[in-house]
């Protein structure tokens, strides 16, 4: 994949990882755990884009940082500020744990005894990414510094995160296991095997095996995420697995590539990020206070669409626009006109 700017299904493989999660969250299917199956299919797809980015482009750490805190941080800050004076108005509890874990990218780490009292638990997906472009950033600047490509650094985290998945499944179980899994180094496994897979073949042309591989990828990643599965399998096959299929997905056969093509999954693809956000009230509330899913789901899309245009797109532009480049450089804003009254 050497311009991945330009492969559409890409925003249809975000989309089908949102719809995946929402799914999960609000109507659930007995036997498949999609609300995991959603995150790993953003992790693998993000590990893919920020290995690209960082090994292959490589972009100076100053804008990718610029770029990737634009990308989040308006949007998450905005999102914990409304629902902490939401919980406030309403004289629910507020938990300064939970905020400031969330707030700091901490609560994969830092949770709650009990279950989150407020809709931040899944920010911890978003601290995992935090500290696995961090670790990839500083690899690739090592990188650069020595020459190569980042292939053998890339493979020895990946060795590193799957070992210590395994050591965690022999030594924990049930809830503890879960709550382990969580860490970044562990479930930072899909970013890294998907960046490793990108490393090993970017440039690969299209071969016989991928009109076969891709979909049966795609489907074994999927039956790992079986809630009876074992969590290793679930983690290293099934992030494994969708990790091939992401890097291949231009040269799958035609019906699938249709398929991740198809404009409203597209759409929501393009939407994911304040989705993900923004869908976390409205599940809690079906969950615990008796909302009705389908009124759940409805809400969620509807808020996450406006959160995307009123929150996360123009303060991800206007961020990019002015920071870090001299005045200038800057776009000048026009003067007011005057109007007679």
């Amino acid at each position: 994949m050497s311009d991945l700017k330009h492969i559409a299904c890409l925003d249809g493989w975000r989309g089908a990882a949102i719809a995946a999660l929402l799914l999960g969250h609000f109507f659930p299917v007995p036997g498949l755990n999609f609300g995991a199956l959603g995150v790993n299919l953003f992790f693998v797809l993000s590990g893919l884009l920020m290995t690209n980015i960082l090994f292959v482009q490589q972009q100076p750490l100053g804008t990718f940082y610029r770029r990737r805190i634009a990308r989040i941080f308006p949007s998450v800050y905005v999102f914990l500020v409304l629902m902490t004076g939401l919980f406030l108005l309403s004289g629910r509890k507020v938990s300064l744990l939970e905020l400031l874990s969330a707030a700091t990218f901490t609560n994969n780490y830092i949770m709650p005894d009990g279950r989150w009292s407020m809709p931040f638990g899944h920010v911890w997906s978003l601290s995992v990414e935090e500290h696995t472009y961090v670790v990839l950033s500083l690899l690739a600047l090592l990188t650069r510094a020595v020459g190569g490509k980042g292939l053998r650094a890339i493979a020895a985290v990946v060795c590193l995160v799957a070992t210590i998945a395994c050591v965690y499944a022999w030594t924990h179980s049930g809830a503890a296991l879960s709550r382990l899994y969580l860490h970044t180094e562990v479930a930072a496994f899909g970013i890294v095997v998907s960046g490793l897979v990108f490393l090993c073949g970017f440039k690969r042309q299209r071969t016989g095996w991928d009109r076969v591989a891709v979909p049966v990828l795609l489907l074994a990643g999927a039956a790992a995420h079986w809630w009876s599965a074992p969590a290793p399998l679930r983690l290293l096959l099934g992030c494994g697995a969708f990790a091939l299929a992401v890097n291949r997905l231009q040269y799958a056969p035609q019906t699938v590539i249709k398929v991740f093509e198809f404009a409203p999954l597209r759409q929501i693809g393009v939407w994911s990020f304040s989705l993900y956000l923004w869908q976390q009230p409205f599940y809690q509330l079906v969950r615990h206070d008796g909302m009705h899913p389908a009124l759940g789901l409805g809400l969620s899309l509807v808020v996450g669409a406006l959160a995307h245009y009123l929150i996360e797109k123009p303060a991800r532009a206007w961020l990019n626009a002015h920071w870090g480049k001299p005045a200038a450089a800057r776009p000048q804003e026009e003067a007011p006109v005057l109007r007679r009254q």
